[in-house]
């Protein structure tokens, strides 16, 4: 490879709702030693896992598999209310990680449904985050859609008074067709005030965007089971640009870059420094340069649960 210059997209990396998952983990780690149990994973970086896991941490998809009185925290992505009452039955000593961005989504749900919304939820089937947020209302009161094609099947929607709401890490481009169709079918349909796609999703896909101006490809820092870490690849590989996700560096083809002297760099929002700083250096030489492209600066941070 002879890479001249390395653009990098910012904000890149690591998100306040991650930067909290993982503080919430490390505290508990702290206050109880191990083990202790995250029910899913408590962000999707296979990186991360593997990192807790060597500390003594145990992840389950199931609380069956928890004994009784144990520790466990809830992940980043938001929990079913059916999984408090499972906690509670067993006796769990719950810590909840859930990112506040997808709690607001949680919290709108039941508001909606109890002012006699019927609810569309747009998000991906079987995401632990559109679980969450299913689990929330009764079935009769929302519908999950992925794309403007499954519009089409859904049936006729009595109540005059509808919501949508979406998951908080898709693409805000691919989210407005889908809420475009739907509008257009049901004209009564709403949107909160605030709209669910996440500020740092947005930001990292407005970044991608930039990069695009710059680079003929572009690689995604980030884990195969990352949604908003796939959208980054997708909304490059929309502007035309080659894109590839990357879990780290040992997954970088040399081939990509036959004939090219720059490269875009962006990371999801799971990704850690270390990871995006080794493909920096794995794709550096002694020319090679590296810009920033700047296009917002992120100050938010969440503070961890009151029981910690």
């Amino acid at each position: 490879m002879n890479i001249e210059k390395i653009y990098l997209a910012s904000p890149r990396g690591f998100c306040a709702g991650v930067n909290r998952a993982i503080n919430v983990v490390n505290a508990v780690l702290l206050k109880h030693g191990n083990p202790i149990y995250v029910r899913h994973h408590i962000v999707h970086n296979d990186h991360i896992i593997k990192d807790f896991e060597g500390k003594g941490v145990i992840f389950v998809e199931r609380l069956e598999d928890i004994p009784k009185e144990s520790i466990v925290i809830f992940s980043a992505h938001g929990s079913s209310p059916e999984l408090y009452k499972q906690a509670k039955e067993r006796k769990l000593h719950v810590y909840d990680a859930t990112c506040p961005l997808v709690t607001k989504v949680h919290l709108e749900a039941k508001r909606y449904a109890d002012e006699g919304y019927f609810i569309i939820y747009i998000g991906h089937n079987n995401h632990a985050e559109t679980v969450g947020v299913l689990g929330e209302v009764s079935h009769d009161r929302i519908i999950r859609v992925g794309s403007t094609k499954e519009i089409e099947n859904i049936g006729n929607i009595e109540p005059k008074k509808i919501v949508i709401l979406t998951q908080t890490t898709l693409s805000i481009d691919d989210t407005q067709k889908i809420v475009t169709a739907i509008k257009r079918k049901y004209p009564c349909a709403i949107i909160p005030p605030a709209f669910d796609i996440c500020y740092s999703t947005q930001n990292r896909q407005n970044a991608v965007k930039e990069l695009a101006k710059k680079v003929k490809t572009i690689l995604v820092v980030g884990s195969k089971t990352s949604s908003n870490s796939n959208k980054l690849r997708d909304v490059a590989l929309k502007q035309g640009i080659e894109a590839y996700l990357i879990n780290d560096k040992t997954e970088i083809d040399a081939k990509w870059f036959e004939g090219k002297s720059m490269v875009g760099i962006t990371a999801g929002a799971s990704a850690p420094n270390e990871l995006i700083k080794d493909v920096i250096r794995y794709l550096s030489g002694k020319k090679t340069t590296i810009e920033e492209i700047v296009t917002t600066t992120e100050t938010v941070t969440f503070s961890l649960p009151r029981n910690l």
